[in-house]
């Protein structure tokens, strides 16, 4: 790729400023320094813009613990702040998409990458990659509830849910594990066992977990975790 584009690319430039700001002599590449816009640069290189240091790397990963009232969109949605708005220092922000969504009111695990294969492999309902929340109910499921929602429950007038797996935290406080991630799913889930979800919160997708992230921080995936996305 060339340099100006990476640059452009992460929103510090324009393709038609590049050739005068290059000739400022404050762009380096592994200590460099780059005159010409069209030089080419690898995976692993340092490109140094004006004293702020970036690396060029094939895939970036990132986690999210998103906090409640933000949409998990680019851009702001009826009237609530985008996701992107937290992870607004994030120097690569422009170059990840979000695998998913959760819902404005659901907070949690939220996975941003540039790598369009993974994003497509985890939101492939084939794969049967589960994700696990941590719900907050109306009222305690009945033993017979829990045999449904295991079993597979009738959401959007004809679709029967794969098989969950719930386990039961507390008083009001079940672990919900699914396979797929329609919209509301988990919503319209208890409904059909006649209860309702007051808080929803993500920890994990497949291998990947919150852990003690904190509500609205973020970090890179490790080299462990991008194994486990890569070899899926």
């Amino acid at each position: 790729m060339r340099i100006d584009k990476f640059l452009a690319n992460l929103g510090l430039i324009t393709r038609k400023d590049a050739k005068k700001i290059f000739k400022l002599g404050n762009i380096f590449i592994n200590g460099e320094a780059i005159f010409n816009e069209s030089q080419k640069i690898n995976f692993g290189d340092e490109i140094s813009f004006f004293d702020e240091i970036f690396n060029y790397k094939e895939n970036y990963f990132l986690i999210l613990n998103k906090p409640v009232d933000f949409v998990s969109s680019r851009v702001s949605e009826g009237g609530y702040p985008s996701v992107y708005d937290v992870i607004f220092d994030y120097p690569y922000q422009n170059l990840i998409e979000i695998v998913g969504r959760l819902d404005v009111d659901t907070t949690g695990l939220l996975l941003f990458t540039n790598n369009g294969k993974i994003i497509h492999k985890l939101i492939n309902p084939k794969k049967n990659i589960f994700k696990k929340y941590l719900v907050k109910i109306s009222k305690n499921l009945s033993e017979k509830d829990i045999e449904k929602l295991e079993t597979g429950v009738i959401i959007d007038g004809n679709y029967r849910t794969k098989p969950a797996k719930v386990n039961i935290l507390g008083e009001k406080k079940i672990e919900l594990l699914i396979q797929e991630g329609k919209f509301h799913q988990i919503k319209k889930m208890l409904l059909a066992v006649e209860n309702e979800v007051l808080e929803l919160h993500r920890t994990q997708i497949g291998e990947i977990k919150i852990g003690d992230l904190e509500i609205g921080k973020y970090r890179e995936l490790s080299q462990e975790e991008i194994n486990y996305l890569e070899n899926l």
